[in-house]
């Protein structure tokens, strides 16, 4: 049973009162949020250690903050300082909401040459919120890249013709000789070796169309895993 209601006043109209009702009953039809943990993604080295750990774990904090989960980072830190390996690793690590966390790790795969992109056949909603944060909560990511299963990667848009990002890796485009990202506001996350391009001025954010894409000089997929890989749209 759930109860709602409305204030009923001299000048009232049924017709607007009912629909009120129905509004505020809205949340009945409301999925729950499904079941997710936070997600960070990390390359380290035997000699370097972690790249850009301190921006990784900033981002965490973040998203953590945003969600409500709890978080002891002294305890990651502990964890992650646990990894060792006579080559580079590709690092994950899952924190759960009630701050349980953990560290998985493989070797670092080989990349491709040149990775094989697509654009998805189909616009991201940028209100979606899992867009701006890394999670296990991979829906959007997963329906593209089973769309393009001859490709490496899909590239995603949004309902205005936008650029947004791959469903691995952030997207930089050249165009007449200048490197540009689409900005967060697109429906994209905010990777960390994005933000660490950014502030070196190395690229610059920009609004980046679909037909933009199909005539760039140069096309990259950038992430902190794997650096620059460059990409051809298929």
């Amino acid at each position: 049973e759930y109860g709602v209601g409305s204030g009923i006043v001299w000048d009232s109209e049924a017709a607007s009162e009912y629909h009120e009702c129905l509004a505020k009953a809205q949340i009945l039809l409301t999925p729950a949020p499904p079941e997710f943990q936070l997600l960070e993604t990390m390359r380290w080295h035997p000699r370097k250690g972690y790249f850009l750990l301190e921006q990784h774990l900033r981002r965490l904090r973040h998203s953590a903050d945003y969600f409500g989960f709890a978080l002891d980072e002294a305890h990651i830190r502990a964890l992650l300082a646990q990894v060792a390996a006579p080559h580079p690793l590709r690092v994950r690590l899952l924190l759960s909401r009630d701050g349980t966390a953990r560290v998985e790790h493989t070797p670092l795969p080989p990349s491709p040459p040149l990775w094989r992109v697509a654009l998805a056949p189909e616009p991201i909603d940028p209100n979606h919120v899992f867009l701006y944060h890394k999670t296990t909560h991979r829906a959007v990511y997963e329906r593209a890249r089973a769309s393009c299963p001859h490709c490496d990667d899909v590239i995603l848009w949004n309902p205005q013709g936008e650029i947004t990002e791959s469903t691995l890796a952030n997207v930089v485009v050249q165009l007449q000789g200048k490197l540009y990202t689409p900005p967060i506001r697109c429906g994209l996350l905010g990777g960390v070796y994005r933000e660490y391009l950014l502030a070196r001025g190395t690229i610059t954010e920009r609004t980046l169309t679909k037909e933009e894409l199909a005539r760039a000089d140069a096309i990259y997929l950038i992430n902190s895993v794997r650096g620059w890989m460059r990409a051809r749209l298929e």
